[in-house]
């Protein structure tokens, strides 16, 4: 059982030939991000950049991006990013010496390994083993994308490959429940494509917290005013060892009118868990691909999603964000539990395709995949959840909501004394409070929702009377 069946559309002679006027800004920024760089890394780069020169982006000819406004995004005009290398309040290496004060809140006091500004790392993970991460050389030859049925590249992960600073980390079971911070920030006008593998040992349990977001502090060269929009293509692959369970929450706070078109890919081992949660508040345009394997037996497997979108007053632009996951059973006895959540209100655009492929060796499959959206205002949702079933022996099922507020609910709030706006603020906020709820009680799940009912507060809309 299987959605639409996708279409097949003869690509022009332009792209055939590697002359898509798109790709050709990214050709000669390609010049540029790889001088000085040694031969064998420029081979795996160049590579990447001709697949992406042969297939070009997808402007809404492929069915998987029909409702994602690609051309919006390679119509800009970016430039490489650069460090300042001055002193900045905070400290040499800390987000908030980046003057970004959404980040510094989700963060707390917890360690962040990792941190890129403008695709370099900044605090650059200048140790051997720290408690349980350790830093490992970059193995070319490794790539997750490889074990599953089915391309789940795109065209932003071959700019991800072309462009991209690569970080390879080792966790163990030393690095602990507490969460591990990885922190990506774009100035405006910058393409950043931060590029980091994750292996989890067996047996370890470890949280890990990827956020993307916008550098403050305008452009160091004079390449982009102010307001530019950045585009940020990270490519997150994560290798789950036996027994290992992981909790992953990608945050997306970035600045208005950015795009953040970024992958994360996940393959599990026998008996691992995954924990995998999405919260998207910001950017013009956001789209996540989640890619999971479960390529052992016993493995279980519950992915997540929270993100409000919506203009910010009369007149704004429209704001998407666009959440697909494809989730593949390869092993016997697994599960995978799939509940995305949306608030939409004037000027939003959601969009969820979401794909489970159940092999014919993965009997006893038991899969459940849920979309809910809730519209405040004049808006747009496109829902697409999927199933291909290839074992008899399976449970799966599939579901999409879209409504507005309750009124029942609305009413009783207003009995109890609480005007009409704010009850539907209460509202909203509960509709999405379920998927972040569902994390551990740890800081890390109020700070995740102060971030998302800050964005609701920032929605233009009025409940009708």
């Amino acid at each position: 059982m299987t959605g639409a069946t996708r279409a097949v559309v003869e690509r022009p002679l332009a792209r055939q030939t590697g002359r898509d006027p798109y790709v050709m800004q990214f050709h000669r920024l390609y010049r540029e991000r790889v001088a000085g760089l040694d031969a064998a890394d420029t081979a795996h780069r160049a590579a990447a950049l001709d697949e992406l020169a042969v297939d070009g982006f997808p402007l809404r000819h492929d069915e998987e991006w029909a409702h994602t406004p690609v051309r919006a995004v390679v119509e800009q005009k970016y430039r490489l990013g650069h460090l300042d290398r001055a002193h900045r309040p905070g400290g040499w290496g800390s987000p908030k010496g980046w003057g970004s004060e959404a980040v510094a809140a989700l963060l707390g006091d917890e360690r962040v390994v990792l941190l890129t500004v403008n695709d370099f790392p900044v605090n650059d993970l200048r140790f051997e083993n720290c408690g349980g991460v350790r830093r490992v050389a970059w193995d070319h030859g490794t790539d997750g994308n490889e074990a599953f049925t089915r391309p789940v590249g795109t065209a932003f992960t071959r700019l991800a490959r072309a462009f991209g600073s690569c970080h390879e980390l080792r966790l163990d079971a030393e690095a602990g429940d507490g969460p591990v911070h990885l922190v990506h920030l774009a100035e405006a006008g910058v393409l950043s494509a931060p590029r980091v593998r994750v292996r989890v040992a067996a047996g370890a349990r470890v949280t890990l917290v990827e956020t993307f977001a916008e550098a403050e502090g305008g452009p160091e060269d004079g390449g982009s005013e102010d307001g530019a929009p950045s585009l940020t293509c990270g490519d997150t692959e994560i290798h789950l060892g036996a027994g290992a369970a992981l909790t992953y929450v990608r945050v997306q706070a970035a600045a208005a009118e950015a795009f953040d078109l970024g992958s994360t890919t996940v393959v599990q081992e026998r008996d691992s868990e995954l924990h995998a949660l999405s919260v998207a508040a910001g950017a013009r345009l956001a789209r996540h691909t989640l890619n999971v394997l479960a390529a052992g037996p016993g493995v279980s497997s519950r992915l997540g999603g929270a993100a409000v979108a919506g203009g910010a007053g009369k007149g704004s632009a429209e704001q998407v964000i666009d959440n697909h996951t494809y989730l593949e059973h390869a092993a016997p006895n697994c599960s995978s539990r799939q509940l995305y959540k949306m608030v939409l209100g004037g000027g939003g655009h959601g969009v969820f395709s979401g794909r489970i492929l159940v092999r014919p060796a993965a009997q006893q499959t038991d899969a459940f995949q849920l979309n809910q959206n809730l519209l405040l205002d004049d808006a747009v949702i496109d829902t697409k959840p999927q199933l291909e079933i290839g074992a008899d022996d399976v449970r799966c099922t599939h579901g999409a909501t879209t409504g507005r507020l309750n009124e029942d609910q609305m009413f009783y709030l207003q009995t109890r004394g609480i005007p009409r706006p704010a009850a539907g603020q209460m509202l909203a906020r509960g509709f999405l409070d379920e998927v972040v709820s569902d994390l551990p009680a740890t800081a890390l799940r109020p700070r995740l929702l102060d971030l998302l009912h800050g964005r609701l507060d920032r929605l233009a809309w009025s409940p009708p009377a």
